[in-house]
């Protein structure tokens, strides 16, 4: 009787329902178009052709001043196979599902995406679905207000009942005699606001993760964005957007990419590899593809195709023409499973070169390979592969290991890694020959970003002025009392010296060429140190003074590339928010100073205080040249 008792008065379940809501309500989704992904993804695996999302807004009340029309309810709707009863019902629940076969060759990945992706934005999620007419459909929903207040712990029972007259009006594939309709209400925490710009936006990401469905060979499917409004008791079509392809290699034609290049390739191939990677499930293939920019696009003196006006002959950066500023949205190394992009990864990016955007790598991979690469159940990531971006193998190595020891010795040991070293080296070293032949393709178009606002003198040269005016003063330093040497002497030990820091050797020729054959003295650029402590290094090398501005410090990411990236055509509201930022940045590098003497002993805050002063008097002489 006891032992009954307290069963009455607590809840023994493993998994309380409610918690668990409210935890899978916080998984992780990028955001709505994201989570929207996840319903396109069923789409696609019930076969549909016609997908189409749906966004209703609801008119302000009226007498309300600056308030815009609000996004009420989001709808997916495809013609798809549609479900049974039982399916269904399997599709609102947690964890369950058809496609959790491990082998399995499909989109799919851990059964959760309907409900996890439908709570992550919305109170109420409805699903109606048919095999014989939307008229005669399955109609089943999950309330989150039911289940925390209710305590429900079962999706409800499907009941036969007709698609609402209103979808009809906005989803064409309702009329369909197959497909299914899943309605998003009471958005508590969708992040659309509503209108033409948020379809144009979604359309794109649409088209970027969907880009090999929209242009498979053998029944492509299409996807459709309806943007509708209330009025007067009916919904208004107020925009209809449709998906082009987005392809980050931009080798597809016809694509998304803005014109001259929407009707044929931006990139061209250079280079690509095949892997079969072993598993207990089968062999997994891997397919790596990398592109870079075409003359065309990024240099307009050696185009063959004319630039549109406005940035027609007149020394405008590529980097800041439409398709520019489209290939910066897509840069970095494109994750493809299943023919389906979880992510466009910018770990491989130096973010401190606008001119990154220029080249580009595809990494598809089979499903069977998801425990290797690290998919993570929301789609959007695949951490184990992204993790190896930058991996150096000769740090990784122990002392007096060879590569082919180190890689067996990664097998033995069952270290996943094995299998993906050899990818990592392989984009690497193609994405370091890509950087130099895209260098040799800008030289001669306007790139510099660190110039002086009034004389447009480069940083380097600026600084190189003052250095040779001290030392004519009698201030010197050590580059002052170098050697005089050749200056192929110089070059090869300018060369050398950015090696030590994992530059390519062309990339270092190029730079070293850049310094000693415009008469520098310093030479100024981002490299990965292989550590976040300093955020520069300097060092001296002939009469040359180098920092290496060290990309993986958060000092690089909040204030260097906040301030060097092309802003040529941003909004005063977005620069006013930039410049807010680093003046933030900076106030909080200063601070860290300020705490790091505070922090050291005694006998040290009298050396610290005069190595401030010091550099104090120093930065007023170079900050001279602004003034």
């Amino acid at each position: 009787m006891q032992q009954q008792a307290i069963q009455q008065e607590f809840d023994f379940s493993i998994v309380s329902a409610k918690l668990t809501i409210e935890a899978m309500r916080d998984s992780g989704y990028k955001n709505t178009d994201h989570a929207l992904a996840e319903l396109i993804d069923n789409s696609v695996e019930a076969g549909a052709k016609l997908i189409e999302i749906a966004a209703v807004e609801t008119p302000p009340d009226p007498g309300t001043r600056y308030a815009r029309a609000r996004v009420s309810e989001i709808a997916v709707a495809d013609n798809g196979e549609g479900m049974d009863y039982t399916t269904l019902r399997r599709a609102l629940k947690f964890g369950d599902g058809t496609r959790l076969d491990r082998a399995g060759r499909g989109i799919g990945r851990f059964g959760v995406g309907l409900p996890q992706s439908s709570i992550s934005q919305c109170i109420r999620v409805d699903v109606w679905t048919w095999t014989n007419g939307a008229d005669n459909a399955w109609h089943c929903y999950l309330d989150l207000d039911e289940i925390q207040t209710k305590g429900q712990q079962l999706v409800p029972e499907p009941q036969r009942a007709s698609v609402p007259d209103k979808w009809w009006e906005v989803a064409s594939a309702i009329g369909d005699p197959t497909g299914t309709l899943v309605v998003w209400s009471e958005l508590d925490r969708a992040q659309w606001m509503g209108g033409r710009k948020t379809l144009q936006r979604t359309a794109e990401l649409c088209g970027r993760i969907y880009r090999k469905f929209l242009t498979a060979s053998r029944e492509p499917i299409s996807i459709a964005l309806v943007l509708a409004r209330w009025e007067d008791g009916r919904l208004k079509i107020m925009a209809d957007e449709s998906c082009l392809p987005n392809d980050p290699l931009y080798l597809m034609k016809p694509s998304a990419t803005p014109e001259p290049f929407a009707n044929e390739p931006m990139f061209v191939p250079f280079n690509e590899r095949r892997w079969s990677i072993p598993t207990p499930y089968g062999a997994g293939a891997v397919h790596v593809r990398c592109t870079m920019a075409r003359p065309d696009a990024i240099n307009e003196k050696r185009s063959t195709i004319a630039w549109p006006a406005p940035y027609a002959r007149t020394n405008t950066k590529a980097g800041s023409t439409p398709w520019g500023k489209h290939a910066d949205r897509n840069k970095g190394v494109s994750i493809v499973r299943a023919d389906r992009e979880l992510e466009v990864s910018t770990a491989w990016v130096n973010n401190y070169e606008p001119q990154e955007r220029w080249w580009s790598v595809e990494v598809s991979f089979d499903p069977v390979l998801d425990e290797i690469f690290g998919v993570v159940n929301n789609k959007q990531h695949a951490h184990a592969f992204v993790r190896g971006a930058g991996f150096n193998e000769d740090d990784a190595r122990d002392p007096g290991e060879s590569v082919g020891a180190f890689r067996e010795r990664l097998r033995e040991s069952g270290d996943p890694r094995a299998h993906l070293v050899e990818i990592w080296v392989w984009i690497d070293e193609q994405i370091q020959r890509m950087r130099v032949e895209r260098a040799k393709i800008m030289r001669g178009t306007a790139s510099s970003r660190s110039r002086h606002k009034d004389t447009g003198e480069e940083v380097e040269d600026a600084a190189t002025k003052v250095m040779n005016k001290q030392q004519s003063e009698g201030e010197v330093g050590e580059t002052d009392r170098a050697d005089q040497t050749t200056v192929q002497d110089k070059l090869a030990q300018l060369v050398e010296s950015a090696k030590r820091v994992r530059v390519d050797p062309v990339v270092a020729r190029e730079w070293a060429e850049e310094t000693v054959f415009n008469d520098r003295r310093v030479l100024m650029k981002g490299v990965s140190l292989g550590h976040k402590d300093a955020f520069f290094d300097v060092e001296s090398v002939n009469d040359v003074i180098e920092v290496w501005l060290n990309d993986q410090h958060p000092v690089h990411r909040h204030l260097i590339e906040t301030l060097d990236e092309d802003t040529s055509e941003q909004p005063a509201d977005e620069l006013r928010e930039r410049l807010n930022a680093a003046a933030f940045t900076l106030k909080m590098i200063l601070l860290a100073w300020a705490r790091h003497e505070d922090k050291v002993p005694l006998g040290m805050k009298d050396t610290l205080r005069d190595v401030r002063m010091d550099w104090g008097r120093e930065a007023r002489k170079f900050l001279q040249v602004i003034e």
